[in-house]
C-alpha cells in the first residue's frame, strides 16, 4: 500500500488507543488531568477563541461576496446536484448529535439559563431553543467551512495531489519536518477523538431504544452489536463507491429525517413550535453579537465556558474532517457557493431540526405536562430523549424509526471521517479526489478499531472529550496560518493578471 503514509496513519491511531487504555486503568487521574487542562484553555484562551470566531465569520462572508468569490475550484461543472451537495454537507457535520442535543440542550438551559436569567422561568425559556440555534448555526458552520478554502484551491486550482495540513501551511512557516509532522498528527487527532466521541453518544442512545423497544438488556453485547452493524454497512458503502455509497445513504437520510421532524411537528402542539421557532430566531438576531462575545466575567456562572467556548473548541478540532470531506464534492463549485452553501445549509438544516424537537421538548416540559428534567435525573438525558420520543402516537413503530434514522445520520459521519483520513495520509490522491478504496479501507478498519476500544475501555470517553477540545486550541492559531496562505495565494493570482473566474470547461470537449 504504497500510496498510504504510514508515518502519519500509525501514530495518530495508536495515540487515541493508548488515550483509551490508559484513561480506563486510571480513569479518575486521567479525566482530572484531561479536565484540568481543558479548564485551563478555556479560562485563559477562551475569550480568544470568540472573538476569532466571530472574526472568522466576518472574513468568509467577505472572501465570498469579493472579487475572489468568483475564483472556480475546478474545470469541471459541479459533481453534484445542489441538494446532494448540501445534504452531504450537513450529515457529515451534524451526525446522529443534533436530534439528541437538539432535545437536551434546551432542557439544560432551562435548569442553568444563560444572561443572568432565572431557571425554568418564561426568561431561561426563550434562551433555550435560541441558543441551541445558536450554538449549532452560523460560527460552527464557519468554522467548519474556512479549511476546505484553502484545501480545494491547492487541490483544483493549484493541481496539488497531497492533501497534508502541513504542506497548505509551509508557505508561511516554512519547512519544519518536526513541525510539519506535529500539525498532521494533530489534524488527525482531532478528527479521530472528535469522532470516537460522537459514536459513543450515538451508540449509547441506540442501545437504549433498542433495549426499551425490544425488551432487552442494554449491555456491553448489545452495544457491541451494534458497533459490528456499523462497521458491516461502513465496509458495504466504502466498496460500493463514493458517489452510489455515500452520496445515495446521505439524499435519504436527509429526506428521512425531514420527513420524520415534519411528523414530529404535526403530532404535537405545531402552533407551540412554530410561534417558539420565530421568537428563537427574532432573540438570537436581536441578540448575535452579545451571544458570540458573552463571556460573563462578574458572575462567573461558567455558562458561555461549558457551552459557547467548548462548542467552538470543539469545532476547530474537528475542522479538518470537514475541511477535507468538502473538498472532496466541491469539485466545480466556486468560492463563494462553497462558504454559502456551507454556511446557510449547515445553519438553517440544523435550525429546522432544533426548532422542531427543541421546541417540543420546551412544550412537552413547560405546558405538555411531561416530566422530562425528572426523567434526565433519573436515567440521563439519553432516556429522556427516548421517553418524549415514545411520548408520539404510535411511540414502538416511531422509535424504531426515530433509531434507524439515528443510526444512518452516525453512518454519513463514519464515512465522512474514513474519506477525510484517507485524503489526509494518502500520499498522491487521483484527479477526482478520491483515495484508494485499499486506503479508505483500512482507515475504515481503523475507525471500526476506534469503535470497539471506546466501549471497551468504559470511561476513557471523557478524558478523549476533554483533550478533543484542548486540541482545538492549537488548531485556531493554524486557522490564522491558512488566512494568511489562502491570501497569499488569492492576491498572488491577482497580481499576476489571471482570470479570477476559472472557465468551465465541457467534459465531451476533454474526452
Amino acid at each position: 500500500m504504497k500510496n498510504l503514509n504510514l508515518g502519519l496513519a500509525i501514530p495518530a491511531i495508536v495515540t487515541v488507543l493508548f488515550i483509551l487504555l490508559v484513561s480506563s486503568l486510571y480513569p479518575e487521574q486521567a479525566q482530572g488531568l484531561a479536565g484540568n487542562a481543558m479548564t485551563f484553555v478555556t479560562d485563559w484562551f477562551g475569550w480568544l477563541v470568540q472573538l476569532s470566531s466571530l472574526a472568522l465569520v466576518g472574513f468568509l462572508l467577505w472572501l465570498a461576496f469579493s472579487k475572489y468569490g468568483n475564483i472556480r475550484l475546478g474545470d469541471d461543472k459541479p459533481e453534484y446536484s445542489n441538494f446532494s451537495y448540501g445534504g452531504m454537507i450537513f450529515t457529515a457535520g451534524v451526525g446522529a448529535s443534533l436530534i439528541y442535543w437538539g432535545i437536551g440542550e434546551p432542557m439544560y438551559y432551562l435548569q442553568s439559563p444563560p444572561l443572568f436569567a432565572e431557571a425554568n422561568s418564561y426568561s431561561a425559556a426563550a434562551w433555550s431553543v435560541t441558543y441551541s440555534i445558536f450554538h449549532w448555526g452560523i460560527t460552527g458552520w464557519a468554522i467548519y467551512c474556512f479549511p476546505a478554502i484553502p484545501f480545494a484551491y491547492a487541490f483544483y486550482v493549484k493541481k496539488q495531489r497531497t492533501l497534508k495540513l502541513s504542506t497548505l501551511c509551509e508557505p508561511v512557516l516554512g519547512r519544519n519536518k518536526f513541525i510539519a509532522k506535529c500539525i498532521d498528527l494533530l489534524a488527525i487527532f482531532g478528527t479521530l477523538s472528535a469522532f470516537a466521541s460522537s459514536l459513543a453518544l450515538t451508540v449509547t442512545l441506540l442501545s437504549a431504544g433498542t433495549a426499551q423497544l425490544l425488551g432487552v438488556e442494554n449491555n456491553l453485547v448489545l452495544q457491541g452489536s451494534i458497533i459490528l452493524l456499523f462497521v458491516l454497512v461502513l465496509f458495504a458503502v466504502t466498496l460500493v463507491g463514493f458517489n452510489k455509497g455515500i452520496n445515495k445513504v446521505s439524499d435519504y437520510t436527509v429526506i428521512s429525517a425531514i420527513i420524520f421532524a415534519l411528523f414530529v411537528l404535526f403530532s404535537s402542539n405545531v402552533q407551540f413550535i412554530l410561534n417558539n421557532f420565530t421568537d428563537s430566531v427574532g432573540v438570537m438576531l436581536d441578540s448575535f453579537f452579545r451571544m458570540s462575545l458573552w463571556t460573563d466575567p462578574v458572575q462567573q456562572s461558567g455558562f458561555p465556558q461549558a457551552w459557547t467556548q467548548y462548542y467552538w473548541f470543539w469545532y476547530y478540532a474537528y475542522l479538518i474532517m470537514m475541511g477535507l470531506f468538502i473538498t472532496r464534492i466541491s469539485r466545480g463549485r466556486t468560492i463563494r457557493e462553497v462558504i454559502l452553501y456551507s454556511i446557510s445549509m449547515g445553519s438553517l438544516g440544523c435550525a429546522f431540526f432544533i426548532s422542531i424537537f427543541g421546541g417540543y421538548a420546551v412544550w412537552a416540559q413547560l405546558l405538555g405536562g411531561y416530566p422530562i428534567q425528572d426523567w434526565m435525573s433519573e436515567g440521563g438525558l439519553t432516556f429522556a430523549v427516548v421517553s418524549l420520543i415514545q411520548t408520539l402516537p404510535a411511540k414502538n413503530l416511531v422509535l424504531a424509526l426515530f433509531l434507524i434514522i439515528q443510526f444512518f445520520l452516525m453512518l454519513t459521519t463514519m464515512s465522512s471521517a474514513s474519506v477525510a483520513t484517507s485524503m489526509l495520509t494518502t500520499n498522491q490522491l487521483s484527479l477526482n479526489g478520491d483515495p484508494d478504496i485499499k486506503v479508505k479501507l483500512l482507515w475504515a478498519a481503523a475507525i471500526a478499531l476506534i469503535s470497539f476500544s471506546v466501549f471497551l475501555t468504559g470511561g476513557g470517553i471523557n478524558t478523549i472529550k476533554s483533550l478533543c477540545v484542548v486540541a482545538g486550541l492549537p488548531m485556531m492559531f493554524i486557522y490564522g496560518i491558512l488566512i494568511k496562505q489562502i491570501m497569499m495565494e488569492l492576491k498572488g493570482k491577482s497580481e499576476l493578471r489571471e482570470p479570477l473566474t476559472q472557465p468551465l470547461v465541457s467534459k465531451k470537449l476533454i474526452a
